[in-house]
């Protein structure tokens, strides 16, 4: 059975995860206001919405005027319909044969790229059941390669029963340097669809929020907003939409001690005191998703200004060097990703090389409670221009995620 992502979490909790339900409101409208007129918003939710927490984004982006939702897996879906979601959702990752049936059951729309799966799902339906191709035009992952597209189309109408209601691909970029190979990719995926006479007047998507932000004319039908959604800024702010970050991840100061010249602190005692040091102990570790790697070093913010972390990360704990805020106090509250007066820690600062900053947000433990701050009942600020806003409705707080 799946769980009800909504239960309630305690107020307690020395340790959880805001999500700012606003800024996500705000997102979608400045994304909206970007596209060009007539292009959908399709508000990518998967891995629990980045570990945002997938049923409460889902709710805000589409009163905020997201049209539709994409998930990578058929339970996400089908998690979305228990909790009431009826507007469309795409299955936009890779399904197996022997689920087909569960795409019927929960209306969900699957994203084709074998003939198994096309042939499962012709069987299980009794009614045309709207499917979308993913064409492989570069990330040779999951899809149709562009030059079988015709043939492809082809056996999917033959199989009857199944009505093709769009045609995608995926960019392989990932920055502002890669637009040369996503004009290559576009030109491939273009040229494919408009090959395949069937596909004349099928809806049409390529652009994520990076392919959205550096390529306007690639919007065509619709776009596919996933990190956007969340405040992650592909163009750390050189483009022309002002995106909010919406996760702030909070702990409290545990404990407090002083450490001598030449005291090792943690497993493995990598970390050596080369002063006399204050520090304060904080209840969060890698078994909170804290990845050793990724946040060795990292810095927090306390009172408003940064300390880092020293020695090991602990499975539940973590150690902070507050020798220069002498005025840290049992209790204290820490920010490890978001702001706090003017200072702010992004997740961005936890990327490795060849990392991506969705690695951070989507490895914070589910167990930790997730806080939704509910949007303002005033009117959301937009860019001028931007037209007529969707009413967002008052959000729940204190539910965590599943």
């Amino acid at each position: 059975m799946l769980r009800n992502p909504d239960n309630r979490a305690p107020r307690s909790a020395s340790t959880w995860v805001e999500i700012d339900l606003g800024a996500v409101a705000r997102n979608v409208v400045a994304l909206r206001w970007a596209l060009p007129s007539g292009c959908r918003l399709i508000a990518v939710v998967k891995s629990d919405g980045y570990g945002h927490g997938m049923v409460r984004v889902a709710r805000t982006a589409l009163q905020a005027g997201a049209n539709e939702l994409a998930v990578a897996t058929v339970d996400e879906g089908a998690v979305l319909r228990e909790s009431g979601v009826t507007a469309p959702i795409l299955v936009a990752g890779p399904i197996a044969a022997e689920q087909a049936g569960l795409i019927v059951q929960h209306g969900l729309v699957p994203s084709l790229g074998c003939h198994e799966v096309a042939a499962a799902l012709a069987r299980v339906t009794r009614r045309f059941l709207p499917v979308q191709i993913e064409v492989d035009t570069g990330m040779t992952r999951h899809g149709v390669p562009a030059e079988q597209l015709g043939a492809f189309v082809k056996s999917v109408q033959d199989r009857g029963r199944l009505s093709i209601a769009g045609v995608f691909t995926h960019f392989a970029g990932v920055g502002p340097d890669d637009l040369p190979s996503m004009r290559r990719q576009l030109a491939v995926f273009l040229d494919a669809v408009d090959s395949v006479r069937a596909l004349r007047g099928v809806r049409r998507h390529c652009c994520n929020t990076l392919g959205a932000m550096l390529m306007p004319d690639a919007c065509l039908d619709a776009v596919r907003i996933g990190g956007g959604l969340y405040g992650f800024d592909p163009l750390d702010g050189a483009g022309r939409v002002s995106l909010q970050p919406v996760m702030t991840l909070k702990t409290v100061v545990v404990g407090l001690r002083n450490a001598a010249v030449g005291e090792a602190i943690g497993y493995g005692g990598e970390f050596v005191c080369r002063r006399p040091s204050r520090l304060a102990l904080l209840p969060i570790g890698y078994g909170d998703g804290l990845v050793r790697e990724l946040w060795r070093g990292a810095e927090v913010l306390i009172r408003g200004r940064r300390a880092p972390i020293v020695g090991a990360v602990s499975m539940n704990q973590i150690v902070v060097d507050v020798t220069g805020l002498p005025e840290v106090v049992f209790g204290e509250q820490v920010v490890l990703l978001g702001a706090m007066g003017d200072e702010r820690v992004t997740a961005d600062e936890r990327v490795l090389p060849g990392g991506s900053a969705y690695q951070v947000t989507t490895l914070l433990s589910p167990r930790l409670p997730r806080r939704f701050l509910s949007p303002r009942d005033e009117a959301i600020a937009r860019p001028a221009g931007a037209g007529e806003v969707p009413e967002v409705g008052r959000a729940e707080t204190l539910r965590p995620t599943t």
